[in-house]
Parts: structure tokens; sequence; C-alpha cells
């Protein structure tokens, strides 16, 4: 039987937008990062897959296993979206997960993907990225909003809601906003943290 990549009809925020997600909850590089001082230990898709979304795990389980090895061409999915998300639950697993993103932007050229990850190092392995996969650094530290790093688009930065840092992603809803999923406009990005 060929194993398929399942794809999300996420909800909240993200809701109208597609997404392959992995799992967050048996991830090496999330689960060492759960326990830091980062946004990562305020991790939503953790929270989430560990109570009230439970029944997500296999299908992330699933991905995260499928995509960590090279998936041969004819087997990666074709995407009937305008704009898709890569990344609303997971991280990337390793240079095999990442080069899979590539090769479904790229056999979806109609579409444009988003990647948000904070494995730089994963992501400058690679400067051949097709046009339509907007590179996305997840900073990790809250209240330290930075620029766009090295080999990325943008930049998505946390801040707490009494900071005084503005924000200009707080309370949107991403299919009617889409600053993260267009090349033109804003590429630094503050949200706050939920």
């Amino acid at each position: 039987m060929i194993q398929q990549i399942k794809i999300s009809k996420m909800s909240g925020k993200l809701q109208g937008i597609g997404a392959i997600n992995t799992d967050t909850t048996t991830n090496d590089f999330c689960i060492r990062q759960k326990s830091t001082d980062t946004i990562c230990g305020k991790c939503y898709s953790h929270k989430m897959l560990t109570t009230f979304r439970k029944s997500c795990v296999p299908a992330f389980q699933h991905n995260s296993k499928l995509m960590k090895d090279l998936i041969d061409w004819d087997l990666l999915p074709i995407i009937n979206q305008a704009f898709f998300r890569f990344n609303g639950h997971g991280e990337l697993i390793n240079l095999n997960h990442y080069k899979n993103i590539i090769n479904i932007a790229k056999k979806n050229p109609h579409c444009t993907f988003t990647l948000w990850t904070k494995r730089a190092s994963i992501v400058r392995q690679i400067s051949d990225v097709p046009v339509n996969l907007i590179l996305i650094f997840s900073n990790p530290r809250i209240d330290k909003v930075i620029g766009v790093p090295r080999g990325f688009d943008k930049v998505f930065n946390n801040v707490n809601k009494d900071s005084g840092i503005k924000q200009n992603c707080t309370g949107r809803k991403c299919i009617d906003c889409l600053m993260c999923y267009k090349h033109n406009g804003t590429n630094v990005i503050i949200e706050a943290v939920k």
C-alpha cells in the first residue's frame, strides 16, 4: 500500500489554509527545546497535541515518518490551493524533510508555500529554493525582535502582550492578512505570545 502525506485542514487563525504538519511530541528537536525559556517552552502545538487535539497525533506521526526520508516525486501530493503552510504544527526533522518540502513546492508551482522553522542550519544547506516557497525564520527568543536572517525571506517574532513592542500580526486571520504568504510587503512579523 502506498503511503500518502496527510493534509490538515487548519482552524483558528489558520482557518482556510491547508498544511502539512508533523508531530512535535516525538520530534527530538522540539523535545529538547520544550524545556527552554524560548517560545518553544510555551509551545501551542505540544499543548494541543497532548490535550484537546490528541486525535491529530496519529496523522502528524504518520507525516513525520514519511517526511524524514526522501519521498519519490510521483508520491508527492498535488496541492489544489493558492496558499499552503508547512509546519502549522511541527518542525523540520532533518535535511530530507526539508528536501521533501522543496520538492512539493517544485511539483506545485501554482501554489505559494510557507515554511516556519527555527532550524536555520538545515535551511542554509540548500540555496536553490523555488520562488513559490517562502522561508520564515521562527525566532525562538521572546521580546527580542530581530531582522530577517541570512537564507530566509521573513522572520516571525513573538513578544509578550505588555512588552510595548508594536505588533503587526496579533489578532489577525492568516487568510485575510497573507503577510506571511506573499513576497512583497512586511518581512518582519511580530505577534503576541498566546
